[in-house]
């Protein structure tokens, strides 16, 4: 089953940026199920996603077996681990960032969208958008993919700053059924169809 299986990366595969290594979760790994907890019950995740109830390293490794392994088997990207290159070969976790597309039969978009989570101590100093740069540049030189979405709340105008950043295209907010129905801000990468429906994004965009 795809849940089971190893991700399809070859050993000690990493994407590299100036100052950040990004590379897969692994459930046997002890320090990548911890730091999923830790980061995934800060104030700022919780705030901006909710909480996901992964409150032990048992429930983190089986959240990477059940939904990250079966990602990377279907998509070749999903959720990914961000240290600092320069704490190697003791990598301090700091953040993940992810391109993740939907599956049926539940709603999704043919275009991934990118998302990050950093650490509050370690915001405000690009790491995000270094990560999210580095992720969208593999995905089209490796994958070709060369659409994603960026979604985010749209009042969350550090999620939309990094968003620009990365020289997305604000396109309007609309309520995504992806998000049962939530309000987000809607970005695309430059060269992406003016008509979203091409993606399946058939929600009415309005201005805010």
């Amino acid at each position: 089953m795809a849940s089971t299986q190893s991700p399809p990366f070859p050993p000690e595969f990493a994407i590299t940026t100036p100052r950040l290594r990004i590379h897969p979760f692994d459930p046997d790994n002890l320090s990548h199920c911890e730091f999923l907890v830790q980061l995934w019950n800060t104030d700022d995740f919780i705030n901006s996603c909710g909480r996901t109830g992964i409150d032990t390293s048992e429930k983190a490794a089986a959240f990477i077996r059940r939904r990250v392994l079966a990602d990377y088997a279907r998509n070749h990207h999903g959720q990914f681990l961000v240290s600092l290159v320069e704490t190697t070969p003791a990598p301090k976790l700091i953040g993940c960032v992810s391109l993740m597309k939907g599956a049926p039969p539940g709603p999704l978009y043919l275009a991934p969208d990118i998302g990050y989570t950093i650490l509050p101590e370690e915001s405000g100093k690009g790491y995000a958008t270094e990560a999210a740069k580095g992720l969208l540049e593999y995905a089209s030189g490796e994958l070709g993919i060369h659409g994603a979405f960026g979604f985010c709340a749209a009042t969350d105008m550090r999620s939309r700053r990094v968003l620009e950043k990365l020289g997305m295209d604000y396109r309007g907010v609309a309520a995504l059924s992806v998000f049962g129905g939530k309000e987000s801000a809607v970005y695309t990468l430059p060269g992406m169809e003016k008509d979203l429906a091409v993606y399946n994004l058939t929600e009415q965009l309005h201005d805010k």
